[in-house]
């Protein structure tokens, strides 16, 4: 089966988002090109958004040293002709389910010890990185993006699709896996079921980028 065009390209982005998107600029360079998820035998690059289904994938491609690279990090790591001709893909999810989910993360620093899901959202309101991470990543999209806001990105999955959208990627690479049932992809919990109005609220207005760029809504 081929694999369809992804709906995100850097020509529906306009001229204002470029404005928007720029803390991907401040990321300092890697020097070490091992850093770098790429797939020698697949030809492929993984771009690792926190929270979105990368540890499954890292099960099938590789265990980076320091994940969650953005695109303009890898491409200043690695040669030209290896970036321009592998194919590069990642994926996002919605912006409520996400934000759930790095709340309740079991790995890295653990917000839910230290304060409320309530005060998490407040905090992540006014926070100047979203992932408890190194690299500056205001929204989702700042990971497929260049300073310049453009896409540099094959394919861009969803999470809430993630087994469909696999399909598609490694039908497209040849890769005979299927993602294995990591953490049981954490429905545990409706993530719906944390949000008052007010909350729910405070995640529209933080990632109106993502929630409109990548058509996500409260529900879904």
């Amino acid at each position: 089966m081929p694999l369809p065009a992804s709906p995100w390209t850097s020509s529906s982005l306009g001229h204002d988002f470029h404005h928007i998107i720029g803390l991907v600029s401040n990321a300092p360079p890697l020097t070490n090109k091992a850093l770098v998820l790429i797939s020698q035998r697949y030809k492929c690059i993984f771009v690792e958004v926190p929270k979105t289904g990368s540890t499954s994938i890292r099960h099938i491609l590789g265990h980076p040293p320091k994940p969650h690279m953005n695109i303009h990090q890898i491409s200043q790591e690695i040669d030209p002709h290896t970036f321009n001709s592998y194919f590069k893909f990642g994926f996002v999810r919605n912006p409520w389910d996400r934000a759930v989910s790095l709340y309740e993360r079991r790995e890295g620093i653990q917000m839910r010890d230290r304060m409320s899901f309530d005060e998490f959202v407040r905090w992540m309101k006014f926070a100047s990185s979203t992932c408890i991470h190194p690299v500056p990543h205001r929204y989702q999209l700042d990971w497929f993006v260049n300073p310049s806001g453009d896409l540099q990105i094959d394919y861009i999955g969803r999470f809430e699709t993630l087994d469909r959208d696999w399909d598609h990627i490694r039908t497209r690479l040849g890769i005979p896996d299927t993602l294995p049932n990591v953490n049981s992809r954490e429905n545990k919990r409706d993530y719906r079921e944390y949000y008052t109005p007010d909350l729910a609220s405070i995640i529209r207005e933080r990632f109106a980028v993502d929630i409109e760029y990548f058509r996500y809504s409260f529900d879904g």
